[in-house]
């Protein structure tokens, strides 16, 4: 049975925002062409919807444990995040790719544990052992001090890592290529609800200001 909390937002939704929206609805139960594909975090706490105010249909989003992409294979096996990559780029065509990391991630907080051998679990520990290699880099790294530099400096340089996963998948190389796709870099502050967009220029993750557009043809901070 339907819990009390699930079906009183469920009648919120249709008493307050259904309403409002029913054309919207009607018209999208026609198909989807969404422009942006964001790759998330599963956190509750971070909802790309709510961050970035989307109406229904407006993003194509993929949550995963600490926003992960992994890197293009063809072995056999179950690839959600990439089956959902060939979708988006094959059959809805999108123009943008945001890869939208956030803090206090529980997911790369169980890759700088894994390091001093704190077990992760039978799932996430090989998911989040895809971190691996940055996360040593900055272990290694002695201007990096202190858990919460490391915990936050992980959470960028697994955007950046994302991204450059997605760069191994043919598809989206040749679209990248053509012009046709461009590759995003963002990270959600949660408890000051800021959004941070990665200047591929600089290298760094700068602010971004409310009236600043934020998803274009070119990074928001260029």
């Amino acid at each position: 049975m339907i819990s009390d909390e699930l079906l009183a937002g469920y009648s919120r939704f249709r008493d307050d925002r259904f309403k409002t929206e029913e054309a919207r609805y009607r018209d999208l139960a026609g198909g989807q062409a969404p422009s942006t594909m964001v790759i998330a975090c599963a956190d509750s706490r971070v909802d790309p919807a709510t961050i970035f105010a989307a109406a229904p249909g407006e993003l194509f989003v993929v949550r995963n444990v600490a926003a992960l992409v992994p890197p293009c294979e063809t072995s056999s096996g179950y690839h959600g995040t990439s089956a959902a990559l060939e979708f988006a780029m094959t059959s809805i065509s999108v123009e943008n790719i945001v890869v939208l990391g956030h803090g206090l991630c529980g997911g790369v907080a169980a890759s700088l544990a894994a390091a001093e051998n704190v077990p992760a679990g039978t799932f996430i520990g090989p998911w989040v052992e895809l971190l691996s290699g940055e996360r040593d880099k900055i272990i290694r790294d002695e201007t990096v001090t202190g858990p919460l530099e490391r915990q936050r400096a992980l959470e960028w340089m697994g955007v950046l890592y994302s991204i450059g996963n997605l760069r191994t998948f043919p598809f989206i190389r040749e679209a990248e290529r053509e012009g046709r796709l461009t590759l995003h870099g963002a990270w959600f502050s949660i408890a000051e609800a800021e959004l941070y967009w990665h200047n591929a220029d600089t290298g760094l993750f700068e602010p971004v200001s409310a009236d600043q557009p934020v998803i274009s043809g070119r990074a928001v901070c260029d």
